[in-house]
């Protein structure tokens, strides 16, 4: 078993080696950028602005996905209102960023990335799976910046497959996280528009890709601890968004993941005093996807009540 581990190890460096080649390749895509390039210091953020109006909707993709799987949910909110996607450094067509990949240094790159390209506050953030983890740390960190959260699937703290070290405070380096992600990658057939799809595929069979989610899958550890110690959302506006249909396989094992992901779920929309649960009954893990008219009129509602609030203040 030892000697299997070690081989493993060696194989994995192997991969880790061959990579920067690979990350820096410049052609990276077939398909242009929809947005802009945002120099952080000394590497680039893709972002995508479309629409008018405030607040502003910002949108974090799930571990693997990028800017290109919000398509449908932008699509429906750029005629009411600012919506911008992005792609978190590594993804779609942003650069590689420096490491730990955890969710401290991916929110505050956002903060930045926001700043740079004159997207002003007040935000109502929208995150997917890991996305709804980094969201929820951005909620916490910016409190005056925000003015509502919807998590769309969102990664609950106890359900990450992330490994921690013998005291509890950091991932572990196991053979199987050395290697996650490195293995090709077949492209994927989703519903979504037609404008998405090459991109996405263009992506899947890129290293650069494969390589960040390794990246954020060993951090999830820290970015754990991290939002543990962030503070709590009093009355921020919240909605959960908890899919209706079911991922783990069936049998005794599977109904004990399928139920704790719900209940993991209500917990979450626990987090505010003022949250909406919604169960999207159609829909898988991918929500925005599967019904992204859900998502979409899940923001609009918190953003009509965000402006008669203010309209409200004015009077």
């Amino acid at each position: 078993m030892q000697a299997f581990q070690s081989a493993l190890s060696i194989l994995a460096f192997s991969f880790a080696s061959a990579m920067p080649a690979a990350i820096a390749d410049e052609s990276f895509y077939d398909v242009p950028p929809p947005g802009r390039l945002i120099d952080l210091g000394g590497y680039r953020l893709h972002i995508h602005c479309q629409g008018m109006g405030s607040p502003t909707v910002v949108l974090d993709a799930g571990l693997g996905d990028w800017s290109t799987h919000w398509t449908a949910v932008q699509n429906l909110l750029k005629a009411d209102t600012r919506v911008c996607s992005y792609d978190r450094a590594g993804y779609g067509w942003s650069d590689p960023g420096p490491r730990p990949r955890d969710s401290q240094r991916i929110v505050a790159e956002l903060h930045s990335l926001l700043e740079k390209a004159s997207v002003e506050p007040p935000y109502v953030l929208v995150g997917h799976s890991f996305g709804g983890l980094n969201m929820r740390l951005f909620a916490s960190t910016y409190v005056g910046e925000v003015a509502g959260l919807v998590l769309v699937e969102a990664s609950h703290p106890e359900s990450l497959p992330y490994q921690r070290n013998e005291a509890g405070t950091a991932p572990s380096t196991s053979p199987a996280n050395q290697l996650m992600m490195v293995y090709p990658v077949e492209p994927e057939v989703l519903p979504v528009p037609p404008e998405a799809q090459q991109a996405i595929n263009d992506n899947l069979l890129r290293t650069k890709s494969r390589v960040t989610s390794r990246g954020e899958y060993r951090a999830l550890g820290h970015s754990v601890l991290e939002l543990q110690r962030s503070r709590p959302f009093g009355d921020l506006p919240l909605t959960v968004l908890s899919r209706g249909k079911r991922e783990w396989p069936y049998g005794a094992d599977g109904d004990l993941k399928e139920k704790s992901w719900q209940l993991q779920q209500m917990e979450l929309a626990r987090l505010s005093n003022l949250s909406h649960y919604v169960v999207a009954t159609n829909s898988g893990h991918h929500i925005h996807i599967d019904q992204p008219d859900l998502v979409a009129g899940a923001v609009l509602d918190m953003i009509s009540e965000e402006r008669r609030e203010s309209a409200s203040l004015l009077r």
